[in-house]
């Protein structure tokens, strides 16, 4: 049966292939993101149920009306995808030291990968609730597991955060019928990664047992799973998606 999904940070990388995903499993996908999204890049007949959305997540003003519009239109929107997610990074590039950390920058980041999933969350609940369906899907991280070798303290730290949220989420409302899970990828084809310094990418594909990044699509099907039917039992868990690097 046909639900309402919407993806934040959809435009490219993982939350594109995660909109394709849901397309293909019969929904009608909002692609939101800061920037306009492709939807060209999407063959028909999927692009027909495909809508695309500036959405800024540093704007809670933007987040109530994108989300007042889609429940105007549909009534609920049966699945979340929080995957917009930003990182802050040192000189040339490189991985922000914690001495360089500022508490501005502490904010910037929070507000977009920590608070932004709160409240997306909190809008699309109440339909959630009234359906007593819902599929909410978190993007945490490596950093927000383990240890991370590219990523700065502050990314890191928000990714952790993320995971606390999907266990709040999950444990007050599973008694409504609704899921809330996390993936959390490893180093990932992105335009996050693509901006990495010279050799990163290459040092981090060595340590990693299947010796390569990983593609968009190998975590957007993990996150349609956790958005299906079938994964009515799967809730408050954390699927880690990284080439074995991180083993728990």
């Amino acid at each position: 049966m046909s639900k309402v999904a919407l993806v934040t940070g959809a435009a490219s990388g993982i939350g594109f292939a995660t909109g394709v995903e849901l397309l293909k499993a019969g929904h009608i996908v909002y692609f939101t993101d800061r920037h306009p999204t492709a939807l060209t890049k999407i063959g028909e007949p999927l692009r027909e149920r495909a809508r695309a959305v500036i959405l800024d997540l540093k704007s809670a003003a933007q987040m109530q009306q994108v989300a007042g519009d889609i429940l105007g239109r549909h009534g609920a929107i049966d699945i979340l995808v929080n995957n917009a997610g930003i990182s802050i990074k040192g000189v040339d590039g490189k991985p922000q030291g914690l001495l360089d950390a500022t508490e501005e920058q502490f904010f910037e980041i929070m507000r977009v990968n920590s608070l932004a999933l709160m409240q997306m969350t909190q809008l699309v609940l109440p339909g959630m609730i009234e359906k007593r369906w819902g599929r909410i899907v978190n993007v945490a991280s490596l950093a927000g597991r383990s240890k991370s070798i590219v990523s700065g303290p502050l990314y890191m730290m928000s990714k952790s955060s993320v995971l606390g949220l999907t266990r709040a989420t999950a444990a007050e409302m599973g008694p409504h019928g609704i899921t809330c899970n996390a993936v959390a990828p490893g180093r990932v084809l992105s335009a996050m990664t693509e901006n990495a310094a010279p050799g990163v990418n290459d040092g981090y594909a060595a340590q990693i047992p299947v010796r390569r990044i990983g593609d968009p699509i190998e975590v957007a099907s993990g996150i349609a799973y956790l958005c299906s039917e079938h994964a009515g039992f799967t809730n408050g868990a954390v699927i880690d998606i990284n080439g074995g690097f991180f083993m728990s």
